[in-house]
């Protein structure tokens, strides 16, 4: 995918009541770097910049109303004006109305129907998608490919799977396909704006205790190694590297500050 399309993630914000702490625990696991830019309260919003990425991969919002939201996913819409309205008659709930973003884009924060938070946005200038007569083939493929260290997956693990795919294929055109890789779960593929999954839908069983959430994953070479260095940095486990029968690695953590994020390695060829 060259282009973000409608229903692409490609953008994490993270709430937090202290950003030096969550610059001091990102930037040391994956070498993140995060330059400032003014933000429309007057404020500063420190952007999220992987390690030898072409561009930042999210945000970090401090001290904003609302309450604490953890780690937000954010996908891309061509209206978002419309797309709340759409999104609101299929039970959605507003939490930041449309408004500028940071970027001088268009911006608003809702709740699924589950109770998940999540964003849609629209970057400034033309629609996304290459302008008229500009050959796609002019963008360099790579400046796309995920870095270690940067979003390469989302999840949304959810107690209803059938109410979550139908609202997000309904409200942002997302499409799923079956994923056996854990034996014994349910777990869909997501493709969100994409030609293949970049994100997953996981059926939390009845006996699990844990509520819905949604969660980044992170792409690294070695998903033990890091997974050690984040518990060495104060976080916690929540599932410990796991290989699917097709071998992908993955773990999911939470931070120091209990936001929920994961670590993945594609199968090796």
């Amino acid at each position: 995918m060259a282009f973000p399309s409608r229903g692409s993630v490609v953008w994490i914000e993270i709430d937090t009541t202290d950003a030096h702490a969550v610059q001091d625990f990102y930037g040391s696991l994956f070498g993140w770097s995060f330059p400032g830019m003014p933000a429309p309260d007057g404020g500063t919003y420190h952007l999220i910049q992987p390690a030898g990425a072409a561009f930042p991969m999210g945000g970090i919002l401090e001290n904003r109303s609302g309450g604490r939201g953890g780690i937000v996913l954010s996908a891309v819409s061509l209206d978002v004006a419309d797309d709340v309205a759409r999104l609101k008659d299929l039970g959605a709930t507003v939490v930041v109305p449309p408004s500028k973003a940071a970027d001088g884009g268009d911006y608003a924060r809702l709740k699924d129907p589950r109770g998940n938070l999540f964003a849609i946005w629209t970057p400034p200038g033309p629609p996304p998608g290459p302008p008229p007569g500009v050959d796609t083939g002019q963008v360099d493929p790579s400046a796309f490919v995920p870095k270690l260290g940067s979003l390469g997956w989302f999840e949304i693990g959810t107690r209803d799977i059938e109410a979550s795919r139908t609202f997000y294929a309904q409200g942002l055109d997302w499409r799923y396909e079956p994923d056996p890789g854990v034996p014994g779960e349910t777990y869909e593929g997501v493709r969100a704006g994409t030609p293949h999954p970049s994100g997953g839908l996981r059926q939390l069983a009845a006996d699990q205790d844990a509520t819905d959430y949604t969660m980044p994953l992170f792409l690294t070479d070695d998903v033990s190694a890091t997974t050690d260095k984040a518990r060495s940095l104060g976080a916690s486990i929540v599932d410990a590297p796991t290989v699917t029968t097709y071998g992908l690695t993955f773990a999911r953590l939470t931070d120091p500050h209990g936001n929920r994020f994961g670590l993945f390695t594609p199968p090796q060829n």
